[in-house]
């Protein structure tokens, strides 16, 4: 009867399995890109991100705004030419009044009318100044700090770019391997439940096998039905930070791998220290803030300004153009001096407060630099433990295929139970989920490293990826 049973058992397994192999296969051809979806890898998600991020479109508006103040600061070592013009009609002319005696009139006043029907007043006047104690070098040294802050800024909002796209994608290339994990594990269980119960038909599974089977079956639709959503969720995220619309279509072209070990701890630091636009946008900014504390000490000094000027005056009646006898004209050149003497306290406090934006600047400088350096520790070690946590679940993955084949070899030889295939099966789903989620997790600890040390010098410690 034993001989009989595991006879049945045999036919029954092998039978079986073959549609379960040609399920796997149609899901695995079936996981790429759909039909019609433009393939996407992370190099041009990053490219689509930088093109279209309005955070880095304001980054550059604002490095516009530093260019013009640059040309305003510097308009100010230029002299100043500025041309003046008025015309009126008098309709009713001014008058004044004089005493009648004046003119030998007798008592009373005379009425005395002033100017003529038209009344024009031109002049040019040109102001340069000539020593300013240094208001106008300070003023365009900080000016030119501001602009290369806001160069810095901007290449430090495209890190902050490129890294929200990577955990992004990363994060996509990772459900999709979760979605297709489930599905295989729920295609699994659907055929394993269906065998059981076949089994359980034919005599050969018991009751007990069969409930198990419709259990597992059960249990595998929540987690498909979530990773599905996750799948959805990370998509859209993707989109949103590539700058495409919700109903483009895409298809992610990379694959997940191993993150490749930075080069030594001190040579990334120093690669941070000497390539990351934020500590060098906070440089800059300190710089700025030095030489408005030199305009604020020079609002102490005298300044010394050249001017000069020509005017035109006249006023005429009857005729369309004035007569030249009519046309006055002046001319003047003057060279002024203003020395402070007593302003109230003024430049003090502008000096006390220009001297605390200093220092809070350097703070600044200081403290992210401290945090920058904390997070490019942080993000070597995270590789280190990643990697090595990488390697166990590769050899998690590798024992748990070969216990899955072996159960499968004992199900042909009806050594095993269909269930047992099945535990085999889960074991390696488990096993494959936990390599992915490694793999996520290597390559997010690369990309915070990318993020402390700047992606200008990144490169050159990067290492290799596998």
């Amino acid at each position: 009867m034993r001989a009989f049973l595991t006879g049945r058992r045999v036919s029954l397994c092998r039978s079986s399995l073959r549609p379960l192999y040609i399920l796997f296969i149609a899901i695995a051809l079936a996981r790429p890109a759909g039909a019609g979806a433009q393939p996407l890898s992370l190099e041009r998600a990053i490219d689509l991100a930088l093109k279209s991020d309005e955070t880095l479109r304001q980054a550059a508006l604002g490095v516009a705004g530093a260019e013009a103040q640059v040309m305003q600061a510097r308009s100010n070592a230029f002299p100043q030419v500025s041309l003046a013009g008025q015309y009126g009609r008098n309709f009713l002319k001014p008058s004044f009044f004089l005493p009648a005696a004046f003119f030998g009139e007798g008592s009373g006043s005379v009425k005395i009318e002033i100017g003529e029907d038209n009344d024009f007043a031109g002049a040019a006047s040109v102001s340069q100044v000539l020593w300013a104690a240094g208001r106008v070098s300070a003023g365009l040294e900080a000016a030119k700090e501001y602009l290369a802050s806001f160069r810095f800024r901007e290449l430090a909002t495209a890190d902050y770019v490129r890294f929200s796209v990577k955990e992004a994608y990363y994060g996509a290339l990772l459900a999709a391997q979760i979605l297709g994990i489930e599905e295989k594990a729920s295609a699994a269980a659907g055929e394993a439940a269906r065998i059981a119960r076949l089994g359980y038909e034919q005599g050969v599974v018991s009751k007990f096998d069969l409930m198990r089977a419709d259990v597992e079956l059960a249990n595998r639709k929540a987690p498909l039905v979530k990773a599905r959503n996750d799948f959805g969720q990370a998509i859209i995220v993707l989109k949103r930070r590539c700058g495409l619309g919700a109903a483009d279509e895409i298809g992610l072209s990379d694959s997940l791998t191993a993150a490749a070990h930075p080069a030594g701890l001190d040579t990334v630091i120093a690669a941070m220290r000497a390539g990351s636009a934020e500590i060098k946008a906070l440089e800059h900014a300190a710089g700025a803030q030095r030489q408005f504390l030199r305009i604020a000490k020079a609002d102490r000094y005298p300044m010394l300004r050249l001017t000069g000027s020509y005017a035109v005056q006249t006023q005429w009646s009857n005729q369309w153009l004035p007569p030249s006898d009519l046309i006055a004209k002046s001319a003047a050149v003057q060279i002024g001096l203003q020395i402070p003497i007593f302003d109230g306290l003024s430049s003090k406090g502008k000096i006390g407060k220009a001297k605390a934006d200093v220092r809070t600047a350097e703070i600044e400088l200081e403290r992210v630099g401290r945090d920058k350096e904390l997070a490019v520790r942080q993000s070597y070690l995270s590789i280190e433990n990643a990697l090595i946590a990488l390697e166990g679940r590769e050899e998690s993955t590798k024992l748990a295929e070969e216990a899955h084949r072996l159960a499968l070899v004992r199900l042909e030889n009806g050594l095993a139970t269909p269930l047992e295939r099945l535990d085999a099966e889960l074991a390696m789903t488990a096993a494959r989920a936990q390599l992915a989620e490694a793999l996520f997790s290597s390559r997010m600890a690369q990309a915070y490293l990318e993020l402390a040390v700047g992606s200008r010098n990144f490169g050159a410690v990067a290492g290799k990826s596998e």
